[in-house]
Parts: C-alpha cells; structure tokens; sequence
C-alpha cells in the first residue's frame, strides 16, 4: 500500500522504515540522562514551612542546575556522578498552590500545585499500614474525605485526599493529618511507609544496628541450625514448584521453638536495614516536621530476650533516622501497644520498652492506647489514635 501510495520502490521503502524505527528506538535514550528530581518532588507535594528545604535530582555531570519557587532562585552543578542538590531557604505556610521550577541549559521541569505546611513521616507495620477503608466507619469516612489542602504521598507519589485516594490509605496517619490540619488551618502533608510483619531492625540503617549489642550479636553469629533450614526450604520450594507437592514431600521440620524463628528470621541475611534501604535513602532530607511510628507486634514473637532489647532498638532507630536527615532532633511519637489478651507476656515487655525508649532521646513521646478495648491484633477503631497522636504533637511541637 506504501508503495503505490508514495510510487517508491521498495528498497527504498524499507530503508526509509528502518530509519524511522531507528529514530523511534533512539528517542527515549537521548533523554536517558535527562534533569529530573526526586520522586518525592510530584505534583500536589506539601513543603516543610519554616526550615531550609533541600532540593535535589541528577542531570549531565558539570552541568547547572536551577531551581525556582516563589521568589527563590537557587543554583547548584550537578558532581562527576550526576548528582546535584540545593537548599531553600525557609518559606511560611501557604494554600496558595505554586509552581516549582527545575532548569538546566537544555531542559526544564515543573512541578504544579505545591503548598507549604506541616510534613510528616509515618511509618511501622500493620497497625500504620491499616487502610481506612477497614477501619471503624470506614466506608462513611472515605465517602466524607474532601480535604484538598491535606496531602498523601505514598510510592506512586502525592495525591489530595479525597474519596479516591483515601480508602487504601494508612488509616491512622490519616486521621493524625486530617486532625492536625483542622487545628492549624495550614496545609498538612503525610509521607507513608509502612508494611505488616516488619521488625524494627528492617527500619534501621543497617549500619547503625551495631550500636545495639543485642542487634550486633545476632547479625556476627547467625544461627547456623536456621540458615540450614532456610536453605532447606527453600530447595523444597523449587520442588514444588518446579514438579508438585507429591514430589517435594514433607516441608523440612523446623529445628526450634517458633520464638526461634521468628528472630532468626529478623536477622537473615540482607534483612536488616533493607526496609530503611527501599523506602527511606530517596527521602532522606526532605523536609519533614516530624515522625508517628506504630510498630512493635513482630518484635514481641521473637522471644522475651529480643523484647527487652526493643527499649534500645527502638532509641537507636530514632537517632539513626534523625542523624540521616540532618534536621536535627525533629520529634518523634510512638504508639504504644494496645491491650492484647493474645499478646503473651512478651506484649507487655513491649509496651513498656516503648514507654522507655521515647525517654532515652530528646523530643519524643508515645501515645497510651490501652484503655481501648482488646479489638485483636488490629483494632479497627483508629480514629482515637491518630488523634491522640496528633493531640500530643500540637501541644508539645507546633506553636
């Protein structure tokens, strides 16, 4: 049809498509290196009123890179690696939503609909990454849920709540934002990460474990009898998956208690400070107010010894995270443990370690949930403790 459209021969048709394919393939690779921010720099993002703000991304080594806001106008040369970073300076809260603006000799790149405010990181396991579509009311609270000056950033980036974005949103730190931003009257974001059945060793720079005698202990003498059995299982699992369940026979016994596995499953190899890896080293330095944090469950399976040590974990992690952002002591609160009838007594262990580690570091505190009723691992009812949460940061960190 090309041909008697154009009347050209075909060799030449041919030539002329493989030209277009190669211009087609080539496209995305002249812009592979291209200016660009960190993810965390989206459209509808909330900025940290009242602090230097970094600001950072890659372009072409040598290159210039500006970045404007406002009235800012900021430079810096990206390194030998590509890298670049500058700092704003401090801007004060605004629901006016503005424009950022990221330029290079060759490019530019906006980022619309931004507000300045109150940041937060929330994190922990499954009571943080509890959705509010699950929680008490939960279908009457997402339907309610229009509050565009409150903003969630999850991996795939920020969003203004509304029905759309809540329902599979942290409960808690939901209602901890939707609270804060009803009192202050500024614009609230809330930076989540969280996953169920994660320790607190995940969370930790790998590197700043070893300050924890208990936590160097069991990284430098792993137990040989469970990583056997790891490797155990795992074969057994190609089995089956790779022929039947027939074929593979019984799962490999485990050669110990199940408080055993547990810790032993905290400290396997490449599992500590893995979470802090994937989630955290891109978010390092932006501008945050403070962190919520409500963890601890898996911590107490682990046996009596692996709770008591929770108090110094729990501190160590706080310290870790403050000294990786650079923003000084920013404060930090902690939700203690709820009753438990099922918990055993390493639960209680727990509650009081957290009780403790908040008062070995400055600027914390926690929330006592206790005299909420026992509602199983996972209380649904998670409006009273993201209000308290926020009730706590009010009267103690915001003026």
């Amino acid at each position: 049809m090309l041909d008697h459209a154009v009347g050209m021969p075909k060799n030449s048709i041919f030539i002329s498509l493989l030209c277009m394919a190669a211009t087609i393939i080539s496209a995305p690779s002249l812009s592979a290196a291209s200016l660009s921010v960190a993810p965390v720099f989206s459209d509808h993002m909330v900025l940290q009123r009242g602090m230097e703000l970094p600001v950072w991304g890659s372009a072409d080594p040598g290159s210039e890179v500006r970045v404007r806001f406002g009235s800012q106008n900021q430079t810096a040369k990206a390194n030998s690696g590509g890298q670049w970073r500058v700092e704003l300076n401090a801007v004060k809260a605004s629901s006016k939503p503005k424009v950022m603006t990221v330029s290079s000799k060759s490019e530019e790149l906006k980022v619309i609909d931004v507000l300045v405010g109150e940041v937060w990181l929330c994190a922990g396991q499954s009571n943080m990454q509890f959705t509010l579509s699950k929680s008490t009311n939960g279908e009457s609270e997402v339907a309610a849920a229009n509050h565009p000056l409150l903003r969630l950033n999850t991996a795939k980036g920020w969003s203004a709540a509304s029905p759309n974005s809540v329902s599979r949103f942290s409960a808690v730190a939901y209602f901890f934002g939707r609270k804060l931003h009803q009192e202050t009257g500024v614009p609230v974001g809330l930076v989540v990460r969280a996953l169920g059945g994660t320790p607190v060793e995940w969370w930790t720079p790998v590197d700043k474990l070893n300050r924890v005698p208990f936590a160097k202990a069991a990284i430098d003498n792993p137990s040989e009898k469970w990583v056997a059995y790891d490797q155990a299982v795992a074969e057994w699992k190609k089995v089956v998956n790779s022929e039947s369940r027939k074929a593979a026979g019984k799962k490999p016994p485990a050669p110990g208690s199940g408080e055993e596995q547990v810790l032993a499953s905290i400290y396997a190899s490449g599992k500590p400070g893995s979470l802090y890896a994937e989630h955290f080293e891109s978010l390092v330095g932006f501008g945050i107010r403070g962190a919520i944090w409500y963890q601890g469950e898996r911590n107490s399976k682990a046996g009596v010894e692996a709770s008591k040590a929770y108090r110094p974990l729990l501190a160590n992690m706080i310290t870790s995270w403050r000294e990786e952002w650079g923003q000084g002591d920013f404060p930090f609160l902690a939700v203690q443990l709820p009753v438990f009838s099922k918990g055993g007594p390493r639960w209680a262990v727990i509650q009081e370690a957290q009780a403790a580690a908040v008062g070995d570091v400055p600027n914390a505190g926690y929330i006592d949930i206790r005299d909420q009723p026992d509602d199983g691992l996972h209380p649904k009812n998670k409006k009273p403790i993201g209000e308290r949460l926020a009730e706590q940061a009010l009267a103690k960190f915001l003026d």
